[in-house]
């Protein structure tokens, strides 16, 4: 990726997390004016229609509730805030109802930058502002929780850059009302290790049933040891970013070394957030007592990703 022009203004991630580690990017800045469809700065769908931002998500939340610093991206003086919603799972009567009150950011902030610059931070948890009105704050500096308030179907903090009333794509430099493949300006990111990601496989489990994905939504802890009675055993893993025709392949290995489970699915059709899953019962006996591997791949093209997890079978 070419670098930024020199007058352009660089940025600092404002989360403290690693991407790709413990949050991942939800969604890009829709580069489509159209409404109804929308394509991220390299033409793939990985957009959200009328995405005015870079949404950046959490595992689930139990890390939301635990804690994830919303950071400033750079020096500047906050123009807005906006505190007191709440960060309850919503329904889709929730949702048109803060829609219909304007409240789509949910708990936000805005800052000034100066040379007509302003970065906006929205679905911020409530009561965690903790910068007031015409404050300066520095860049990295605390300002907030991700939350889950406004229109949220899930933990995550939107991200939004504005120069001279535009929106612009930090990844590419690119304001919105120029399309997707244009020439890239440059990545506004000032660490250069923040890259496109074509998806990211966030987290995977063992159960010993159907995986209960509302739960897991909520952050129900994995298990790392079973007791060898169990009557059924199943893995499943989420990944951010689905889009059609993305291959998902799931592998259990039992602590014989012999196939346990193995199944493949494709993907029918774009999504921000999917789970699957597999397993099997265990029909007249007992699970082996050791340790099963079950990894799950995503491949999408020549990318894929991976993610292991080990679970001991005891007495």
């Amino acid at each position: 990726m070419a670098s930024a022009p020199a007058h352009a203004q660089k940025f600092s991630f404002p989360l403290k997390c690693s991407l790709g580690k413990d949050c991942w990017v939800l969604s890009y800045v829709d580069m489509d004016a159209e409404q109804g469809s929308a394509t991220d700065y390299k033409c793939n769908a990985r957009a959200e229609d009328d995405n005015k931002g870079t949404d950046i998500a959490i595992r689930d939340r139990r890390a939301m509730t635990d804690g994830v610093d919303v950071l400033a991206a750079s020096n500047g003086t906050v123009m807005r805030m906006r505190d007191g919603e709440n960060d309850d799972a919503k329904t889709e009567e929730d949702l048109a109802d803060i829609k219909a009150r304007n409240r789509d950011c949910g708990n936000g902030i805005v800052i000034d930058h100066g040379n007509n610059v302003q970065t906006v931070y929205c679905h911020l948890k409530k009561d965690s502002i903790e910068v007031d009105q015409d404050q300066n704050v520095v860049k990295g500096q605390k300002i907030a929780e991700i939350g889950g308030s406004g229109y949220s179907k899930m933990p995550h903090l939107h991200f939004g850059i504005i120069k001279d009333s535009a929106i612009i794509d930090p990844f590419s430099g690119l304001n919105n009302q120029e399309k997707c493949g244009n020439a890239v300006k440059g990545s506004l990111w000032e660490d250069t290790a923040i890259a496109y990601q074509p998806f990211g496989v966030f987290d995977a489990g063992f159960r010993t049933s159907i995986p209960d994905f509302e739960a897991i939504k909520a952050g129900e802890i994995n298990p790392v040891t079973l007791p060898h009675g169990a009557q059924a055993l199943t893995f499943w893993t989420g990944y951010y970013g689905a889009l059609a025709g993305d291959e998902i392949a799931f592998k259990v290995i039992a602590p014989d070394g012999t196939i346990f489970v193995e199944r493949r699915y494709k993907q029918k059709d774009n999504n921000t957030r999917q789970y699957y899953y597999t397993g099997r019962r265990i029909k007249g006996g007992l699970l082996q007592k050791g340790d099963y591997v079950g990894t799950a791949t995503v491949k999408r093209g020549e990318t894929t990703q991976s993610i292991t997890r080990t679970l001991n079978v005891i007495e």
